[in-house]
């Protein structure tokens, strides 16, 4: 199927399952609002009568009265409520398999979060939707559940809570939370196909045929109602969490979907019981409304301090200077400052340096990455397949290898901080380059050159998270890293395949290869030195190495694939 005719079956997927899923969820408010709504008319003498309800519409008045079954004679035209939930949870499961089934799990899964091969991945959400209902359902239907229901929404809880962990900590973020709406909308369907609407139809054909109503079902089938009613916005917000990622791309997504589910259980038991019991409701209401105030917090981009101007770059510089001064000062004992360094007669020794270069190649078979299925705006930037750039190798170079000098450059502190800017650029829904280094206090421009929706999600130990969306073609954010840290990783959280790799260097000498392996590092002082290679595929080589009159200039790497 080419990808012009697979985007428009999933927008016409799209379409379908907001219609029907708008029709159901409004059906099932509706009714729930209904019933806690009837005013019992005492001057009524027909058996049977529960309440009843005037309303207004459409330049009319609607007159709605509920009867109970048996007492009550079975209409002859019967109106059912169950299709819109059919075609919801059939459309639903259909937008599943086509976006994080097909292209071997390209959203399906992501390699940060864990290691788990597609077939298990896809196992593990086939379990999530149909096992997780049999837990469910068995569950609810044992007798201790019927006598002491609380007992029954502690398991439930318990289970929720236990399978966003689990599906957080193994798929994609994203599809980790359309899976949890996915098994609460099976839980729904299979609730209307499985439970309400058979019991009912036991109900209506007693009904009919004069024989006593068996209460329980009528009791069984208002329970499984009314937990539908509950999971209701929980999986409104799953459905637009889709496009935020700033909650499914969260460190602890699994944590900002307990509570965001929590806040919109609370929030329905507000509009469920304001009329009959109005302090209970309010104090949901408020209870509902801090649960999201916690999360607006929660999720609010912790992100490390921009310093566009030039005057907080300059600071930076002038903290490292001063660290510098410091460092001489304790070194000669003499010298203590930059002033009394010019004040005195002594000259400066200049240090000899040499410049180091090589080429990183690769022998052997070259591993292919992961093949994509890429939205339509980035796959016609590509002509044929496209694949993951984990390892990239042209005439047996390696491009992307860091090469950075470990140690040897003891009590050196270097506050050159370069003017110019590393970018990184997403491009074709693909992080471009896939290694890029920068000095400490050095500007990095995150790019968007795509006509989609991304975002940056920092992933990193020592300098702040920050997790910024990038809505916008060729927008733009600039980012400041304060701590040398090797290495740390900036990702997608839309399109989960997208990575890249950022190494925060707290000295000059260092260099990434080009698409020709080559590399330089340039200015290094005479010594001895550790130099380490690094790639986050092939691994990592290290060599001893002397820098001085008659050593070489020049010193290669070779990676194969054993």
């Amino acid at each position: 199927m080419s990808q012009d005719l697979f985007d428009w079956v999933l927008l016409l997927g799209r379409w379908l399952h907001i219609t029907v899923a708008v029709t159901w969820i409004g059906t099932s408010i509706f009714f729930m609002w209904l019933d806690r709504t009837l005013e019992v008319n005492e001057q009524s003498d027909r058996e049977g009568h529960v309440g009843e309800l005037w309303m207004v519409h459409g330049g009319g008045f609607y007159h709605v009265e509920k009867m109970l079954m048996g007492p009550t004679k079975v209409p002859e035209s019967l109106h059912w409520f169950k299709w819109e939930a059919y075609w919801t949870w059939m459309s639903g499961t259909f937008l599943v398999a086509a976006i994080f089934y097909t292209g071997g799990g390209t959203f399906l899964l992501d390699s940060s979060v864990s290691d788990i091969t597609y077939l298990q991945g896809v196992m593990l959400g086939i379990f999530s939707l149909f096992g997780s209902w049999v837990f469910y359902d068995l569950l609810w239907e044992r007798e201790f559940t019927k006598t002491k229901p609380v007992i029954g929404h502690i398991l439930t809880l318990a289970w929720f809570v236990g399978m966003s962990y689990l599906l957080c900590h193994t798929l994609s973020g994203r599809a980790a939370y359309i899976h949890i709406g996915g098994m609460l909308g099976t839980w729904m369907t299979a609730n209307v196909f499985l439970r309400i609407i058979p019991r009912q139809l036991k109900m209506v054909e007693a009904s009919r045929k004069g024989e006593p109503i068996n209460k329980e079902w009528g009791l069984n089938a208002k329970n499984r109602s009314t937990h539908n009613t509950y999971f209701t916005l929980p999986v409104i917000f799953i459905m637009l969490s889709n496009h935020f990622p700033s909650t499914y791309g969260h460190e602890l997504n699994w944590l900002v979907l307990l509570v965001i589910s929590a806040a919109g259980a609370a929030i329905r038991e507000y509009f469920v019981v304001r009329i009959q019991s109005p302090k209970r409701a309010k104090k949901f209401a408020l209870m509902g409304v801090a649960l999201l105030i916690f999360s607006i917090v929660f999720t609010s981009e912790s992100s490390i301090d921009s310093m566009d101007s030039v005057e907080e770059v300059k600071s930076m510089s002038q903290i490292i200077k001063e660290k510098v001064e410091k460092s001489q000062g304790e070194t000669t004992g003499v010298i203590s400052t930059v002033e009394s360094f010019e004040k005195t007669s002594i000259t400066p020794v200049v240090e000899k340096t040499k410049s180091l270069s090589g080429i990183i190649s690769f022998d052997g078979v070259v591993p292919r990455g992961k093949k994509l299925r890429l939205p339509r705006a980035c796959a016609k930037q590509y002509k044929g397949d496209v694949y993951s750039n984990e390892v990239i190798v042209n005439n047996s170079k390696v491009k992307n290898v860091l090469i950075r000098i470990t140690k040897g450059l003891e009590g050196r502190v270097y506050s050159d901080i370069p003017e110019s800017t590393v970018e990184l650029d997403q491009r074709g829904c693909i992080y471009r380059p896939r290694v890029i280094a920068a000095r400490v206090g050095q500007k990095v421009t995150f790019i968007n050159s795509d006509p989609v929706f991304h975002n940056v999600k920092s992933v990193t130990k020592k300098n702040k998270k920050f997790n910024t969306a990038m809505p916008r073609k060729d927008q733009r954010i600039v980012k400041v890293f304060k701590k040398p840290e090797v290495f740390l990783k900036a990702k997608c959280s839309v399109h989960p395949w997208m990575g890249a790799y950022i190494a925060i260097m707290d000295h000059p000498f260092y260099s990434v290869s080009s698409k020709s392996g080559e590399f330089k590092i340039k200015d290094l002082p005479y010594g001895k030195y550790t130099i380490e290679a690094w790639h986050e595929t092939l691994g990592t080589q290290t060599r001893e190495i002397t820098v001085g009159e008659g050593t070489p200039a020049n010193i290669d790497f070779k990676f194969n694939n054993i």
